[in-house]
């Protein structure tokens, strides 16, 4: 390890029943949210390393996972094609435990149809605009986005569970990537081919197209500002990207296999990514270099998550943790950063 920025904290061996490929923190909170091929959403007390929730409503892999800025509600897509919204108090009201994995009821489910929700994200909106929810009070709206293998990102009412409009890339590509910005104007994908294409979604126009990858990109974040896009490829690099200029920053290259995912700490100042070299490591922005490596997991390391604050409580000094194919959660304590 070439910095002290991070340390190995509490790890949770045999985490869930198969692969975990995804983790996510509730905002303001010490509680990570994991899911994947075993079917189940669970959440976990980042301090003592117990579950302190679970969710389940059918027998199909989850394929996506988020969380919203309250963190009051979980977002999931599954095999099944269909997204589903939780109720974070309905979780922690079912601990973990055989009884925990027991069917429940979401507040929502959305069928999409035949892979038109791969990946799926909350999208939070000042009311007004057809892009927005149809309910026509002032204040915060919320909608959701989804991408399909058909080259579109779809946006979904959150009260009735209808399509409201797509965004077109023009190209029919598997989108297994998405994000949307936390200030809730874009949406990005990317997937199959090495493009990864932003979108306003108030216009609906393709604002930039980004092409620095030279295979396949599996997982695109952006910043806490929604400046920056982050990007993790096949081709074993992670790529930094000015969306509000439409111009490439830097790119990362130091892992051995693919890379399966990439986040921005809440402070811009690092990236962490997770590989299929079994890796985690932490790149500073600034020296545009790797600084930390990590390798706790003992196979791919499927997701990496900083700790996220809300706007009642400002994480100053975020924990880190990381899922993989070795069903194990890792979390990493911050020592520096």
């Amino acid at each position: 390890m070439s910095s002290a920025l991070y340390t190995p904290g509490a790890a949770v061996e045999q985490a869930h029943d198969d692969d975990i490929w995804h983790c996510s923190w509730i905002p303001g909170k010490h509680h990570l949210v994991t899911a994947g091929s075993d079917e189940v959403v669970k959440i976990w007390d980042a301090q003592t390393g117990d579950c302190i929730g679970t969710l389940k409503d059918n027998d199909y892999a989850i394929t996506s996972l988020d969380i919203n800025a309250q963190g009051t509600r979980i977002l999931t897509s599954s095999m099944d094609n269909k997204m589903r919204i939780w109720n974070i108090d309905d979780a922690l009201s079912r601990p973990g435990g055989d009884g925990g994995a027991k069917k429940c009821k979401p507040a929502l489910v959305v069928d999409s149809g035949p892979i038109n929700a791969w990946k799926s994200r909350f999208v939070h909106q000042a009311s007004g605009g057809e892009a927005r929810s149809s309910n026509s009070s002032g204040g915060l709206k919320e909608i959701l986005a989804s991408s399909t293998d058909s080259g579109t990102i779809k946006l979904w009412s959150v009260s009735d569970g209808r399509e409201i409009r797509e965004l077109n890339t023009s190209r029919r590509s598997f989108m297994y990537a998405l994000a949307v910005s936390p200030d809730g104007t874009k949406a990005a994908c990317a997937g199959v081919g090495s493009h990864i294409y932003v979108f306003d979604i108030e216009s609906g126009a393709l604002s930039c197209t980004f092409s620095g990858h030279s295979d396949n990109v599996r997982s695109v974040s952006f910043s806490a500002d929604s400046a920056l896009l982050v990007t993790a490829s096949d081709d074993k690099q992670v790529q930094l990207y000015d969306v509000r200029h439409g111009a490439a920053v830097t790119a990362f290259s130091g892992h051995h296999g693919w890379v399966l995912d990439a986040e921005i700490h809440p402070g811009g100042m690092y990236i962490a990514s997770a590989s299929l070299d079994t890796k985690v490591k932490i790149w500073d922005v600034g020296q545009r270099k790797c600084v930390e490596t990590h390798g706790q997991h003992s196979s791919a390391a499927w997701s990496v998550a900083w700790q996220r604050s809300s706007d009642d409580v400002v994480t100053m000094k975020p924990m880190l943790a990381s899922v993989g194919e070795d069903r194990s959660i890792h979390f990493y304590d911050p020592l520096l950063a």
